[in-house]
């Protein structure tokens, strides 16, 4: 493999790394906000990581891409064949790299599942409190355009968070 393909490979993986750590920096402002129940930073952060995302979702299609055009399976087996074919002062720092790519993002994944599970508890405390004021209903009302009280079955959903 040519210098220019293994620098190529590098900065791909490069690319998503620093695409990672901007994703780590948002899961915790995210879980800053949601302990502070900071409704603007929660709604800022959730736009910001769907961005992230998306452009961490090209980011991986840009490395399959590339592997298909090394002859290689576009997979996390055809990477690993792949830099084990590589001459062994360009193999270590990318599979030191690789590894990093893969730990950190198993990083943002357990943190984007507290992250759910904080959010999934303050949904549920906040049900028992609108339980509470509502008396013996277990749902409360639902309004109309003209703001008559409607039950849940005649309601509309108009989106969804």
């Amino acid at each position: 493999m040519s210098d220019t393909l293994v620098a190529k490979l590098a900065e791909i993986l490069s690319q998503e790394q620093s695409t990672v750590d901007q994703l780590k920096q948002v899961l915790k402002q995210e879980s800053v906000a949601l302990s502070h129940h900071d409704i603007k930073t929660i709604e800022s952060s959730a736009s910001h990581k769907k961005r992230l995302l998306n452009t961490f979702s090209k980011q991986v299609n840009t490395r399959l891409r590339f592997l298909s055009t090394q002859k290689q399976e576009a997979s996390e087996q055809g990477l690993t064949l792949l830099l084990s074919s590589l001459p062994d002062d360009h193999q270590e720092p990318l599979t030191q790299q690789w590894q990093k790519l893969k730990e950190d993002f198993q990083i943002l994944l357990r943190e984007n599942e507290r992250n759910g599970l904080i959010i999934h508890h303050s949904q549920l405390r906040n049900r028992n409190l609108l339980n509470i004021l509502h008396g013996n209903k277990n749902q409360p009302n639902l309004y109309n355009e003209s703001g008559a009280a409607q039950g849940h079955l005649n309601s509309k959903t108009i989106g969804e968070a």
